[in-house]
Parts: structure tokens; sequence; C-alpha cells
């Protein structure tokens, strides 16, 4: 009976064992892809990171180059309100014909 008993119990414990052991071989295989697939999405990331950094500071550069162009359209303007203000006192003032004809003191 004792040879009955240990083939009883070798047969359970194979049940058990084995596929025991392919599960945990399925899991390790499973959590090494998945290590992978982290490591690649990591460095997606600070790849893209890298990238918004990059987009940043030309949107600051771009910012501040469009802060000298508004300044220098400001000055421009203030120049063409001069200029119109002058050429409007000059045509109050009978200093200048109209258009076509040569002025002539």
């Amino acid at each position: 009976m004792s040879a009955e008993l240990w083939t009883k119990l070798k047969d359970t414990l194979q049940l058990l064992i084995i596929p025991t052991i392919l599960w945990s071989l399925w899991v390790s295989r499973s959590v090494e892809v998945l290590q992978i697939r982290l490591e690649q999405q990591e460095a997606q990331l600070e790849q893209t990171r890298s990238q918004v950094s990059t987009i940043n500071q030309r949107a600051a550069d771009t910012e501040g180059r469009l802060v000298k162009i508004e300044t220098t359209l400001g000055a421009v303007q203030k120049s063409i309100d001069r200029i119109e203000r002058m050429m409007e006192r000059m045509s109050v003032g009978g200093q200048c014909q109209p258009t076509g004809t040569p002025y002539a003191p």
C-alpha cells in the first residue's frame, strides 16, 4: 500500500507542480515584456519632454522677437503720425499745392 500511496502522491504533485512551473514561466516572460515596454515608453517620454523643452524655448525666443517688432512698429507709427501732422500743417498753411502741380512760392 505504500507504493500505491506514493504513486497517488506523485501523480497529485505532478498535476500541481507542472502547471505551476509553466504558469511561473509565463508570468516571468510577461513581466519581461512589460519591463521592455516600460523602458521604451520611458525613453519616448524623455524624448517628448526634450521636444517640449525645445518648443518652449523657441516660443520664448519668438515672443521676444515679437516684442521687439511691436516696439519698432510703435516707433514707426509715431513717425508716420508726425509726418502726417507736418503735411497737414504744410497743406493748411498754403505751403503745399495739390498733387500734380509743382510747388511755387
